[in-house]
Order: structure tokens, then C-alpha cells, then sequence
């Protein structure tokens, strides 16, 4: 652990959980739903938006408040971290329910919801408490305090570990500072990255004795099987996003792969030097997947054509080559395939058919799979891109929170 992460006493403060509360931040539902509307892209000008925002700033007027707050949980190794995420809730105490909503993929280890509430801004994920629901969102590891090991993107016991400690450690917060019983039910959303992390924490909250009941959760613009993603990758040749390199490197971290990545990655990713100078053998994967450069940075240098920087084994519709070590481990995590959902679960799923970082066959293949178990399963095959489809996710899953 980082010296400079702060010690658990779970005697100062009676928890098992709940570390140190590092952050607050105050703001009106109409802030929120200004600063919302703002991160999606959507004009508040319109005079229609403007009366709707009057319209539920006044009939559920309230102060919340974002807490940013530092727990106990484990690696995927079983070492004990310290994790980090924010949560909001109702000042007056008069929450509708819980929803928890896990973060979207960021390439960078500077971006994650507790670090966005301490520059003062609001994350998008925290969508849900504009209706006065308590939203639990959990940073994930490979940030703070566990910067120094990649985001384990796609770990599926992981991320459902890491997210249940975050419930519970709201859960001790609230009991301790305000005297709040959290409830033991969940609604779940999650898009991009965020989907397959949705279904990761309804499946440990239900394989497991956790106490918490989850009946509906909302998936959106995933990756469910990492197999199926490289297939539909190797048809596409295209990625708006570079998250695979890292998805690659995250595997090889926690399943200790031994990847030759001059076989994995190709015209200069697969350097291996933490340098931007090719002459030193930087400019590839070790500089550029150090958790310093944001996607846009990544997308400038590399652009969307796969054969700019995968070598040309992955292209084959079989594994081939190196990419063989992955093979075992993507199965592994394939939330598709090793997890068939009570069937009073309801199910949400949402993809575009243009969607240009993850492409639809990997929604199709999740709704093929879980309709075949027999899970109950609602599938909307949208259009637009992955930031399109994105914004009709949370109109959606807004428009749920306001009905339900």
C-alpha cells in the first residue's frame, strides 16, 4: 500500500468499512440537472429544458449532498487496498431508494468520480440522485491509492467485490453521521464500461451472501464476453477508442500472462520503455498506458484503424499466436457465459447499431445467451454513436427513476 494512503482504524470509528471521508461537495437538483445536461452535451437555453428544470427543482427541492470517501476491500490478488468513490445523497434524509451506478472507462488514473467531486464538478454517473436517490458510485481500483496496478477492466469477481465494500461503507457513513439506515435494495445502471460492471455487482450481490436484493438493472454500450468483442474488433478493424491495449494489459497484470507484446501489438505499441522517444524503444504501450493520457490524447496518436497498433494475429476470427494466453482468462470473465440471472431479475439492455467504441455484437451475444436461460430480458437496439446512445440510456433510466 502507498505510504501516503491513510491507515483504516475500524475501532476510532466502529467500521469495518468505511476509512476516512475525504470530501464533500453541496449543490441544488438544479445544479445538478444545469451541470448534467452540460456533461451530455444538451443545451439548457431551450426554453422547454428550462421550464422542465424549473418544473422538478420545484417539486422535489432539496439540498444534496456528494461525499467522497476512502474504504476497505481487496485486489484481486486477496491483498487488503484501500478503495475510493462518492456517493449522494438527500440532506433531508428523504431518499426514494438507492441506485448504484459504476463509472464509465477512463484510460487515465486521474479521472474517476471522487476526483471529479473534489474539483468541484459533477459526475456524470451521479445522475440518478436528481431524483432524490442515494447514488453509490465506486471509483474501482488502479486510482488513488492502488494507482500503481492497472484497472481491471472486465475482472468480473473484482469489480463486484470492490463495489459491495463501497455499499457497505456508505452504508456504516450514513449509520455514523446521520443516523440513516441504508436500504438493503438496488436498482443498478451502468453504461460503457459501466455495463458489464452493472452486471459484475448484480451477480456478486445475488451468488453471494450479501443481504442485498437487486430487481432491475439497466446495461448499456458493454463489452459482456471479451472473446466476442475481439471477434466483432477483428471484423470492424476499427476503435474510436483505445481501450483494448489496456483490456490486454490488465489481464496480463492479475492473471500473470507472460505476454511477448511484440507479438500482441505492432508499429511501435508494442515498445516497452516508459518513454515518448522512440529511439530510447518508447512511444508504445509502457508510455502511453502509464495512466497519464487521457483517451483523446491516445486517439490522436493512434487513431481508430486497429492495424495501426494490433499485430496482425489478432485479426483472425480463431485465437491465434500470443493472443492464445487470453484465452482461458476472457472466459473466465465472460459475464455471458459463466453466470445465467434469477429469473425475477429484470434485465435492460441497451446498444446502438453505430455504436463506434464497442461494437453491438457484444449486446447481441449477451441477449442471445441470457434469452436462451430463460432470463428476463429487455433488449433496445438503438442507433446513433456510443455518446448518442448514451444519452438516450439515461433519459431512459431517468425516466424509470421518475415512474418508479
Amino acid at each position: 500500500m502507498p505510504q501516503d494512503a491513510p491507515e483504516g482504524n475500524p475501532e476510532q470509528n466502529n467500521s469495518e468499512y468505511f476509512v476516512e471521508e475525504l470530501g464533500t461537495l453541496d449543490f441544488t437538483l438544479k445544479e445538478g440537472l444545469l451541470a448534467l445536461l452540460a456533461e451530455i452535451g444538451i443545451e439548457d437555453t431551450d426554453p422547454t429544458i428550462a421550464k422542465v428544470i424549473d418544473f422538478i427543482d420545484n417539486i422535489l427541492s432539496t439540498q444534496m449532498r456528494v461525499v467522497t470517501i476512502s474504504y476497505n476491500t481487496f485486489d484481486p490478488f486477496g491483498n487488503p487496498v484501500l478503495g475510493t468513490g462518492a456517493f449522494v445523497y438527500p440532506l433531508d434524509l428523504q431518499a426514494r431508494g438507492v441506485v448504484e451506478v459504476p463509472p464509465i472507462a477512463d484510460l487515465d488514473q486521474e479521472t474517476s468520480p471522487s476526483l471529479v467531486t473534489e474539483k468541484g464538478r459533477f459526475y456524470v454517473e451521479a445522475f440518478p440522485s436528481l431524483l432524490k436517490y442515494i447514488t453509490i458510485t465506486p471509483d474501482m481500483l488502479g486510482v488513488r491509492y492502488t494507482r500503481h496496478m492497472p484497472r481491471p477492466y472486465l475482472h468480473d469477481a473484482s469489480n463486484g467485490l470492490v463495489a459491495y465494500h463501497m455499499r457497505k461503507a456508505v452504508e456504516e457513513y450514513l449509520l455514523q453521521k446521520e443516523n440513516y439506515q441504508l436500504s438493503n435494495k438496488s436498482v443498478i445502471m451502468g453504461y460503457s464500461l459501466g455495463g458489464p460492471s452493472a452486471l459484475s455487482m448484480a451477480k456478486y450481490y445475488s451468488t453471494n451472501p450479501t443481504g442485498i436484493r437487486v430487481d432491475k438493472v439497466f446495461t448499456g454500450g458493454g463489452a459482456y464476453d471479451g472473446l466476442e468483442a475481439f471477434k466483432a474488433y477483428a471484423r470492424t478493424e476499427r476503435n474510436d477508442y483505445l481501450a483494448i491495449p489496456w483490456i490486454i494489459l490488465t489481464m496480463d497484470y492479475y492473471y500473470q500472462l507472460g505476454l511477448d507484446y511484440s507479438k500482441i501489438f505492432a508499429n511501435g505499441m508494442e515498445n516497452p520503455v516508459d518513454s515518448p522517444d522512440p529511439a530510447q524503444g518508447g512511444d508504445g504501450y509502457a508510455y502511453w498506458f502509464n495512466g497519464k493520457h487521457g483517451s483523446g490524447s491516445l486517439h490522436r496518436r493512434w487513431g481508430s484503424d486497429l492495424r495501426n497498433y494490433m499485430h496482425e494475429d489478432f485479426f483472425s476470427q480463431e485465437l491465434q499466436g500470443e493472443f492464445i494466453k487470453l484465452q482461458e482468462c476472457m472466459k473466465e470473465n465472460s459475464l455471458a457465459l459463466n453466470w445465467v440471472p434469477d429469473p425475477f431479475l429484470d434485465i435492460h439492455l441497451l446498444h446502438s447499431d453505430e455504436d463506434n467504441l464497442v461494437p453491438v455484437e457484444c449486446a447481441d451475444f449477451l441477449y442471445k445467451t441470457f434469452k436462451e436461460q430463460g432470463c428476463f430480458i429487455h433488449y433496445i437496439r438503438t442507433t446513433g454513436d456510443h455518446y448518442v446512445a448514451s444519452n438516450e440510456f439515461i433519459m431512459i433510466a431517468l425516466l424509470y427513476l421518475i415512474l418508479k
